[in-house]
């Protein structure tokens, strides 16, 4: 069989480094794992992402750039072998509640045919495909589309209960994610050990009672979409919190409150009105200047 070649692009650095692996095997799965990586992931470029929006770098001219483009900036696109395990433990733990939740017949959202490939919205567990009859083994979970479409806004809330006119959603907790988003709460909890300073994950997860400000912030703005947008009367989020250190677990309740999302819903607006006059907004985050996201789509240019 001849050697593969691959050529140069994000991630190749990580691939090369999983060649020097001392365990073949392992080298070799970390090097399918960035091929796959690497190829056009089918997230869209012509909607703005909630997960985006609601992160305190939010560059409104990089994502006008984007959304002109349908393209990202290629610094956007590298990854690592570790980022890709994390991503995938994050679907598996989605896998398992909305499983759990579909066994109980109490999610609501659109439905896949494996048998057909079609798209079915179903307020519970569906005994059939619509289109075709398949049994219920032949479909899966396919989450709850919410798009505004006037502005460009796309996005996937992880289920809905009708009966607790509530989106899911269903979140892993680690280190990482506070050390990101909540480090003066991590640090409370960090103590000195033989093994140097380490986190009292006991305490730690005894004292965590509230989701992350970017969760709060990104379900709020679901829930104006779906109240707004898909006619969807999402009243509140329950959250399921899963802590990866212990696979202890956690509910949380977030209740609607449009006020949250009125910004960000006046920023995509203007970014619209800027894409149909095809004048560039201003960066928010450093004027005239630019901030890292827009000026990587200047040096796409070049």
């Amino acid at each position: 069989m001849a050697p593969r070649v691959v050529k140069g692009g994000p991630g190749l650095t990580e691939y090369l480094n999983a060649t020097k692996i001392a365990e073949p095997l392992f080298g070799d799965v970390q090097k399918h794992v960035l091929e796959k990586a690497a190829r056009p992931s089918g997230r869209r470029q012509d909607v703005l992402h909630p997960s985006e929006m609601v992160k305190s770098d939010w560059c409104h001219l990089a994502a006008f750039h984007r959304l002109r483009l349908e393209v990202e900036p290629a610094e956007k696109s590298k990854t690592t072998f570790t980022r890709e395990n994390i991503f995938e433990e994050g679907h598996r733990t989605h896998s398992k509640w909305q499983r759990w939740l579909t066994e109980m017949g109490r999610l609501a959202g659109d439905w896949h045919c494996l048998f057909c490939d079609g798209y079915f919205w179903a307020e519970e567990t569906p005994e059939a495909c619509e289109y075709c009859s398949a049994p219920t083994s032949c479909i899966e979970y396919a989450e709850v589309p919410l798009n505004a479409h006037p502005l460009l806004i796309g996005g996937k809330a992880d289920g809905f209960s009708p009966q607790d006119s509530a989106l899911i959603e269903i979140k892993t907790l680690g280190l990482g994610s506070l050390r990101y988003e909540r480090p003066e709460f991590l640090e409370r909890y960090i103590v000195e050990t033989d093994h140097g300073r380490l986190p009292d994950m006991t305490r730690l997860w005894r004292d965590f009672r509230r989701p992350l400000p970017a969760a709060v912030r990104q379900v709020q703005l679901y829930m104006y979409i779906a109240n707004h947008f898909e006619d969807l009367p999402a009243e509140r989020t329950i959250f399921f919190y899963d802590f990866k250190p212990t696979q202890e677990t956690k509910s949380f309740t977030v209740a609607y409150d449009e006020s949250f999302s009125e910004p960000l819903i006046e920023a995509a607006t203007a970014i619209v009105d800027c894409l149909q006059t095809d004048t560039p907004p201003f960066c928010n985050l450093n004027g005239r200047a630019g901030c890292a996201s827009c000026l990587e789509f200047k040096e796409d240019d070049k």
